[in-house]
């Protein structure tokens, strides 16, 4: 009784430090208006968006969650580190989530489910509760004899906050010579690049469970959708991965646009 009257009120600052961080960051999107747009900005934004969604579907999800292919710890971290800097949590705590989804798919555990527990739910209100931060993290264990991923763990709060600095720095570096600023580099190239990284990837577990197609008979309500398949690097082949889940391969077919493979 004791340990969980202590955890409850962490918890709820964690949940507390999530409702208020993601309000602030679709708030700051809207800095946009305040410092207009460049080509340089939108390229930052862009680059941002590829190297951090790589990050979360080579990085995250189908090498350490999934473990569906093999390279050097070199790879690995960098792979790792680039999925850290897409602030969707850091890699132990997002392979203990995906892996219990893929053990709980579409019950009342599946604390991301829009079968279960509805579309907000599924989107994004399941980080702003309780649920989310009592993981306890056992399923990812054999990731705890790398040094290098917990590292990244234990300092994910500083991989976010070093982001915008050094985006501002580049902007003001740049200036006048390619019409930008540093608040006009961090606004795209952090915020509003975080803010789209993010309902992309919120959208497997979301539309990816609602609307497509389902070749495979996976037991779950996982679909495929070209359009997510397009926007989140493949991931949207989301049947696929389901009744395949260790395959490092999601578009199976020809024609299935699947660039994380």
């Amino acid at each position: 009784m004791a340990e969980s009257t202590l955890k409850a009120p962490r918890a709820r600052n964690q949940v507390m430090s999530v409702i208020i961080g993601m309000s602030l960051f679709h708030i700051a999107c809207l800095g946009a208006i305040y410092t207009g747009v460049s080509t340089a900005a939108v390229v930052a934004a862009i680059v941002m968006y590829v190297i951090r969604g790589i990050g979360i579907t080579a990085g995250f999800h189908r090498l350490l969650a999934h473990r569906s292919f093999k390279t050097n710890r070199v790879v690995q971290f960098i792979l790792a580190l680039m999925g850290s800097m897409a602030v969707q949590g850091g890699p132990l705590w997002w392979v203990a989530h995906h892996r219990h989804h893929h053990a709980e798919t579409e019950t009342e555990e599946d604390i991301h489910s829009p079968v279960t527990h509805g579309m907000w739910q599924a989107h994004m209100g399941w980080m702003m509760s309780d649920a989310a931060f009592n993981e306890k993290g056992a399923n990812s264990r054999d990731l705890h004899k790398f040094p290098e991923i917990k590292f990244l763990q234990r300092h994910y709060v500083w991989l976010i906050l070093a982001q915008p600095a050094i985006l501002f720095g580049i902007g003001a570096a740049l200036g006048e010579a390619y019409n930008t600023s540093g608040l006009q580099m961090m606004v795209w190239g952090f915020f509003i690049s975080t803010v789209f990284t993010w309902h992309v990837t919120f959208m497997v577990n979301s539309v990816c469970h609602r609307w497509g197609s389902q070749p495979y008979e996976a037991g779950d309500a996982s679909t495929n959708n070209l359009f997510i398949g397009v926007l989140a690097f493949g991931e949207g082949w989301h049947n696929n991965h389901h009744f395949y889940p260790s395959s490092a391969r999601h578009g199976l077919r020809w024609w299935q646009l699947d660039v994380t493979w």
